[in-house]
């Protein structure tokens, strides 16, 4: 009776770990690695962390070339989104240095108005006046159909955010 037990328990034990460790493979294999390799094909940002969750992929990036990023940000959001499967994405941008996102505050009253209002034209010539007014080396703010692009420096630190765009109520062409 007592071998009967042990040989119970240890089928068991294998099962668990052929199970679990097939999952944890799985995950590594299917999901993670495909993820770093599209990452790591991304000229205008670095990986910071990578967690893979039940449901949800985390990705922090680093950008490096602010100029490059949107184009590739889109091409990254639509590949890892295949990747993923059923699991909701997050990219978050690490670029937040707390100088930086102290002028970001300040002026993301009027920065809201602006898209609020569809008055996109407003940002770049708002970001100019942010670059002039702090002494900025650099201050940018590029668009596309999705997303609203800032970018800040002044010496090492940077500020870099993604502001998504209102699809209410916006007029679009047709084309």
């Amino acid at each position: 009776m007592q071998l009967k037990k042990s040989a119970i328990g240890l089928s068991l034990l294998a099962t668990l770990v052929l199970l679990f460790g097939g999952w944890f493979l799985y995950q590594k294999m299917e999901i993670e690695e495909p993820i770093r390799t599209e990452v790591g094909q991304i000229h205008s940002a670095t990986l910071g962390q990578l967690i893979i969750g039940k449901d949800k992929i985390e990705i922090d990036l680093k950008v490096t070339k602010p100029e490059n990023f949107p184009q590739e940000y889109r091409e990254l959001v639509a590949n890892t989104s295949k990747l993923a499967g059923d699991k909701e994405v997050a990219i978050r941008v690490v670029n937040q240095s707390q100088a930086m996102n102290d002028i970001w505050k300040n002026g993301q009253f009027l920065f809201t108005e602006a898209i609020d209002l569809h008055q996109y034209s407003r940002i770049p010539q708002m970001v100019s006046e942010w670059k002039a007014e702090n002494k900025l080396d650099e201050a940018t703010a590029l668009m596309d159909d999705a997303n609203i692009y800032v970018y800040m420096k002044k010496g090492t630190e940077d500020f870099y955010t993604i502001v998504p765009r209102s699809k209410e109520k916006e007029v679009t062409a047709r084309g």
